[in-house]
């Protein structure tokens, strides 16, 4: 019933009402006037039209009451209805990271909780048209985002968030990426260094497989429960990023941190995390990977121990081996490695970023 109709149902009524009035009113006046024939037996009976009138009247505005009641409650649900379907009104989300992004490193992303609103139940994101896994920390929502070699100029920060009525909204922020010249170093090594044998190319295309069906993998929750540390000492050898030329020619950039140390000394987990690989590797050596949570690893390679076993979790901090010279090196140290959704980072970015543990986050 649309609200036309509504308003002529009831000016229907009114309009009875006064014609009830008005034929009483008459009759009143034609008693009243003695032109009606009086019966010679006696007077006529007195008539009273206005207690009739007065009864009629209520009745019909308790009924109209009640179905102007009706009428409104119908239009109600129809607004609600129609309302149902609609977008509702959303405001942008707080959002902080840290360290600033920068070319071949990893930044952190932090949702900022909302002390009222709306609350999402799952958060998408994306940087440089790479994924950023989003996973809740200490009641916050934190990411990874990477920032591969290559990235250049200003790129595109995408969030996605989901709520539970299944309505969703996208919010976009434009970020500036921070450029970096990577050193190169000239080496002259034994063949066997920079030219493998097909026997050793076989094997280390079976390694590739297994930690790349790792690290192209995500756990569902984060596991770490501390901001990251360094798993010895910061005192660089090699940087990440670094041109490797062997014998003359470029074979490829070093991936990962070296941080000196000498045989035996203690190598630690740099957060916590559950073991995944464990085991002697042809160009690491004697290796061990962490899983983190939310597609993020770490990396400790040529260790001379392994301390650790897959599956086994491990606290942030707890020795996962012992500094070696193990694999393609030429003297003991500790490469340390980061992946973030599948690319190779700097490991010492981790260092620069506040993880949302035991923080306030409104």
């Amino acid at each position: 019933m649309n609200n036309h109709a509504k308003r002529i149902n009831f000016e229907s009524l009114v309009a009875m009402l006064a014609i009830v009035g008005s034929l009483g009113a008459a009759a009143c006046a034609s008693g009243s006037s003695g032109g009606a024939a009086v019966p010679e037996s006696g007077p006529a009976p007195a008539i009273q039209p206005m207690a009739y009138d007065s009864v009629l009247a209520d009745d019909v505005q308790r009924e109209a009451a009640r179905r102007d009641a009706e009428d409104l409650r119908e239009v109600a649900a129809e607004a609600r209805a129609a309302n149902a379907g609609r977008p509702r009104s959303i405001l942008p989300f707080g959002v902080t990271w840290a360290p600033a992004p920068e070319e071949g490193s990893a930044f952190g992303i932090r949702v900022l909780e909302r002390p009222s609103g709306r609350q999402p139940t799952a958060i998408t994101g994306e940087f440089a048209e790479l994924p950023i896994r989003f996973g809740q920390l200490d009641g916050a929502w934190f990411g990874l985002a990477a920032v591969p070699i290559g990235t250049e100029r200003d790129q595109t920060l995408v969030l996605s968030f989901q709520f539970d009525d299944g309505s969703t909204y996208e919010q976009t922020l434009s970020l500036a990426v921070e450029s970096r010249n990577f050193t190169s170093s000239q080496m002259s090594v034994a063949p066997k260094y920079s030219s493998p044998s097909a026997e050793a190319l076989e094997r280390v295309g079976r390694e590739r497989t297994l930690i790349r069906s790792v690290l192209d993998t995500a756990s569902a929750d984060w596991l770490i429960d501390t901001s990251f540390r360094a798993p010895r000492p910061m005192n660089t050898t090699s940087p990440y990023g670094q041109a490797r030329v062997f014998n003359g020619e470029l074979r490829s950039r070093h991936t990962g941190l070296d941080l000196k140390g000498a045989n035996g000394d203690p190598v630690r987990a740099a957060a916590r995390g559950r073991v995944l690989i464990a085991q002697e590797l042809y160009f690491s050596g004697n290796g061990v990977y962490l899983d983190h949570g939310r597609g993020v690893y770490t990396g400790y390679f040529h260790l001379s121990k392994i301390l650790v076993e897959v599956g086994e979790m491990v606290e942030a901090g707890q020795l996962v081996g012992e500094v070696g010279s193990t694999g393609r090196v030429t003297g003991p140290h500790l490469h340390w490695s980061l992946w973030v959704a599948g690319n190779s980072l700097d490991a010492g970015s981790l260092l620069e970023m506040t993880v949302p543990l035991g923080e306030t986050t409104r």
